[in-house]
């Protein structure tokens, strides 16, 4: 086996491993096999795992010859971003379920809770900005259209599921778990494996 094939398996191994403790750590709280704190901390920490993954990737990358500058600082930022969005949303959940303060202040939790997402939608427009390499900036903005697309095909497909008393009701904010799947299915579905 090659050493960029092997870079990749590896990658996706990470992948699988990210997924399955989230989804995973995210089943054990939600279904009371791990209640309370333990079951958040055990969830949160799953997040973790988004550093290993993106260095992996990484090397996958560069290997193949696919790796920036501005890839690398983007993937920084994104981890920044996801790892303060988990911590914040675990955190203002917690407030607002164990507190209940009232209506104003829950208000501005939740305004804290998305801030988040603007970075994460920070670091996709400075990547597009700093990324000089035509090529690998078509790619990113391929994924950003695949991602998009994916996010509002289920969400138009769900909200009519629930408006037919079909499918119970989700929560909104479960839009940027679903894009960020979408920017996967891109990556997969993009026509240049080498990159």
């Amino acid at each position: 086996m090659d050493t960029i094939t092997s870079l990749r398996t590896n990658s996706r191994l990470w992948l699988g491993a990210y997924l399955v403790a989230a989804f995973g750590t995210g089943w054990l709280f939600k279904t009371g096999v791990v209640p309370g704190w333990p079951g958040v901390a055990l969830f949160a920490a799953s997040f973790l795992l988004l550093i290993p993954l993106v260095r992996s990737v990484e090397r996958a990358q560069a290997a193949g010859g696919c790796a920036s500058p501005a890839m690398r600082t983007y993937n920084r930022r994104m981890i920044v971003a996801s790892l303060t969005y988990v911590a914040v949303l675990m955190a203002g959940a917690g407030l607002a379920a164990y507190l209940a303060p009232p209506a104003p202040v829950r208000v501005v939790l939740a305004i804290i809770v998305a801030l988040p997402v603007l970075l994460m939608v920070r670091a996709m427009a400075l990547l597009l900005r700093d990324e000089t390499d035509e090529y690998l900036r078509m790619r990113v903005v391929e994924q950003t259209l695949i991602a998009t697309g994916f996010l509002l095909v289920a969400a138009s497909l769900y909200g009519f599921l629930n408006a037919f008393d079909v499918a119970p009701r989700l929560d909104a904010y479960l839009a940027v778990p679903v894009w960020a799947v979408g920017l996967g299915i891109g990556r997969f579905f993009q026509r240049d494996s080498s990159c």
